[in-house]
């Protein structure tokens, strides 16, 4: 199976690729993408409000979405998903934010907004269970979902060419190149990153891209590959202790 590079521009994307040179949503505005940028920054900013000094921090940040295996073994299973709203430090926030406009918009413009809204929540959902089976405190931040947001314009951009507005060559490289980057970083005990969540959350959103591409007719091998994965993270969610064990035996 041959995956086709994005171009850098979007004019060499033309109409001998079969490729759709318009969206089905040119004037919606993108209000799944501006209410969960409101939610993160609103979360952002009470965590980080003044006097915070007096705030049990750990408490705080759970109530407001973080959770850990403990917490899933208890039955807080919407925390995969609320945990991708959470963020403490400003470069965290912004980070994501900036990538969650650019992309987001563009992806409500092609899919609409139910359609957006629920690939937010699966991604977050398999990107927050992965990165929960590989470190028992879990994971925090929407890094994740723009990950699988990536891995959706990279397999589903040949039919929607208006994503290479936002997503070319370049973003797909620099994408990969910052994903090493923060391997890195992890290994040395640098920054605690949430590599799991990021490959977890690209590969999902590049088989629902790929299946958006070619249609259930011709994708239906990556439209089972996508439930496979959102499966898999929905029987983490049921039975989160034995699964981590079962890994890390």
């Amino acid at each position: 199976m041959k995956f086709q590079y994005p171009p850098e521009n979007p004019a060499d994307a033309g109409p001998a690729m079969r490729s759709r040179l318009y969206e089905r949503f040119p004037d919606l505005l993108p209000v799944v993408t501006y209410g969960v940028l409101l939610w993160c920054a609103s979360v952002f900013l009470l965590l980080n409000r003044g006097g915070s000094e007096m705030v049990d921090q750990e408490g705080l940040i759970r109530s407001l979405g973080a959770i850990s295996l403990k917490e899933l073994y208890e039955g807080r299973w919407w925390g995969l998903i609320t945990s991708a709203f959470v963020h403490q430090q400003m470069f965290h926030v912004f980070f994501n934010m900036y990538w969650l406009v650019r992309f987001g918009t563009l992806m409500e413009r092609g899919l609409g907004s139910w359609k957006t809204l629920a690939f937010f929540l699966a991604a977050a959902l398999v990107s927050s269970a992965w990165q929960i089976m590989a470190s028992p405190a879990g994971g925090i931040g929407f890094s994740g979902v723009v990950y699988a947001m990536g891995g959706f314009m990279w397999g589903a951009w040949p039919r929607f060419t208006g994503f290479l507005e936002g997503f070319n060559g370049s973003t797909l490289r620099w994408f990969l190149i910052w994903q090493i980057f923060c391997f890195f970083l992890s290994m040395g005990n640098i920054i605690p990153i949430g590599n799991t969540a990021h490959i977890s959350g690209m590969a999902f959103g590049f088989l629902v891209g790929l299946w958006a591409c070619r249609g259930t007719k011709r994708g239906w091998g990556w439209l089972a590959a996508s439930i496979f994965m959102a499966a898999s993270a929905i029987v983490i969610a049921i039975w989160p202790l034995p699964i981590f064990l079962f890994i890390h035996r």
